[in-house]
């Protein structure tokens, strides 16, 4: 199994099955068409309706339900590993970890992540969310540990900043942050 393959079963893990969690940011766009008599849908396996919506139309609202792995690995590859450029990072190690990024919290967000990351480990970069030829590059000057590392600490920092105590998010702080511990785990170069 190569890391990707990897990558796509953690994920797969620790994103569940249909959500309709009020909580979620996600819940803002549901899927419009009940599910077994519920309404309120708006995650599937880690996929959106509205990222959904933007990849296969309106039309599909009983696959987005039963989604394949085919269909999973569509939005995976089209929208996020591709959308980060991953087959340019040399460390793929790196590269799931802005795709999971991206995944997350947006391609804007990982890629000021990314780079914050690089300016940590010591490389001057801006930090202005635009994922260029200069940011690949930056990245794949990095030590791959050193950058990981980096990037870990971002993303926890990341998490504290958008789930404070008091917040919508601060029901979901201890998940990020254990999903985190297990991406270090599993992952790290």
């Amino acid at each position: 199994m190569s890391i990707i393959d990897d990558y796509v079963a953690f994920t797969k893990r620790w994103e569940g099955g249909l959500s309709n969690k009020t909580a979620d940011s996600a819940s803002a766009f549901p899927c419009p068409t009940p599910y077994k008599g519920k309404t309120g849908y708006h995650t599937n396996v880690g996929v959106t309706y509205k990222v959904w919506k933007s990849l296969f139309g309106s039309n599909e609202d009983q696959r987005f339900f039963a989604m394949n792995s085919d269909d999973w690995w569509n939005v995976f590859k089209t929208l996020y590993w591709n959308g980060v450029r991953g087959d340019e990072f040399k460390s793929k190690n790196v590269a799931i970890f802005v795709t999971g990024m991206a995944w997350g919290s947006g391609g804007k967000q990982a890629t000021k992540s990314l780079q914050t990351a690089i300016r940590n480990c010591g490389v001057p970069i801006d930090v202005d969310g635009r994922l260029g030829n200069e940011t690949i590059a930056l990245a794949n000057s990095c030590a791959p540990q050193k950058l990981f590392d980096a990037l870990t600490a971002e993303r926890e920092r990341f998490f504290r900043a958008i789930a404070a105590p008091g917040t919508q998010n601060a029901v979901f702080l201890k998940g990020w942050l254990n999903r985190l511990e297990d991406y270090k785990r599993t992952f790290r170069p």
